[in-house]
């Protein structure tokens, strides 16, 4: 079976979706199954077009949630625009793909050197409870003054998605935000 994941986004973000959800693609090995990530911008609209392209494929659509999760996720398709018959094929990221560096504060210092201030990521105990403008804004205010600059989603991101999952799986105990 092919497998597709659609993901919202740049596709920049290709090789460290690749990279954090490696073991995916080793589980689908094991089953002959093929995995492609695709990048998909808005995500809604390249998913649409996947169920009528590749009707055969299971498509999958990795999407930030931008707000707490609901009880019931038909909630949050129907609030982004995406038909409910779908629900059980996206994938919810909580709340932003961003969430999961906010956990990794060592991961962020590693790579930002010099110049970053871990203060400014702030509690992380329930990331999942942080609002989508701290979401994005404590990763800026934590870079600003590093070499590599100011936090930027297409440029640092596939990096870092890389190294989260290198030291999640190195920390076993260590739990990253969920994906629903």
């Amino acid at each position: 079976m092919e497998i597709r994941i659609y993901f919202e986004g740049n596709k920049a973000l290709r090789s460290g979706f690749e990279i954090f959800l490696a073991e995916l693609r080793t589980a689908a090995r094991e089953v002959r199954s093929t995995i492609e990530f695709i990048a998909a911008n808005d995500g809604i609209s390249a998913y649409r077009k996947a169920s009528r392209t590749h009707p055969q494929a299971w498509n999958i659509l990795l999407k930030d949630s931008e707000q707490p999760m609901p009880p019931n996720p038909l909630q949050l398709c129907e609030r982004h625009g995406i038909d409910t018959e779908f629900v059980d094929y996206v994938f919810w990221m909580v709340e932003l793909m961003e969430s999961w560096f906010l956990v990794d504060r060592e991961c962020l210092a590693q790579y930002y050197g010099d110049g970053f201030v871990a203060n400014a990521i702030g509690d992380t105990a329930n990331v999942e409870q942080v609002s989508k403008a701290q979401v994005l804004h404590r990763p800026k205010r934590a870079t600003i003054n590093t070499s590599k600059g100011e936090y930027h989603k297409v440029m640092h991101a596939p990096y870092l998605l890389e190294k989260t999952r290198q030291q999640s799986r190195a920390a076993p105990g260590r739990a990253l935000p969920a994906i629903v």
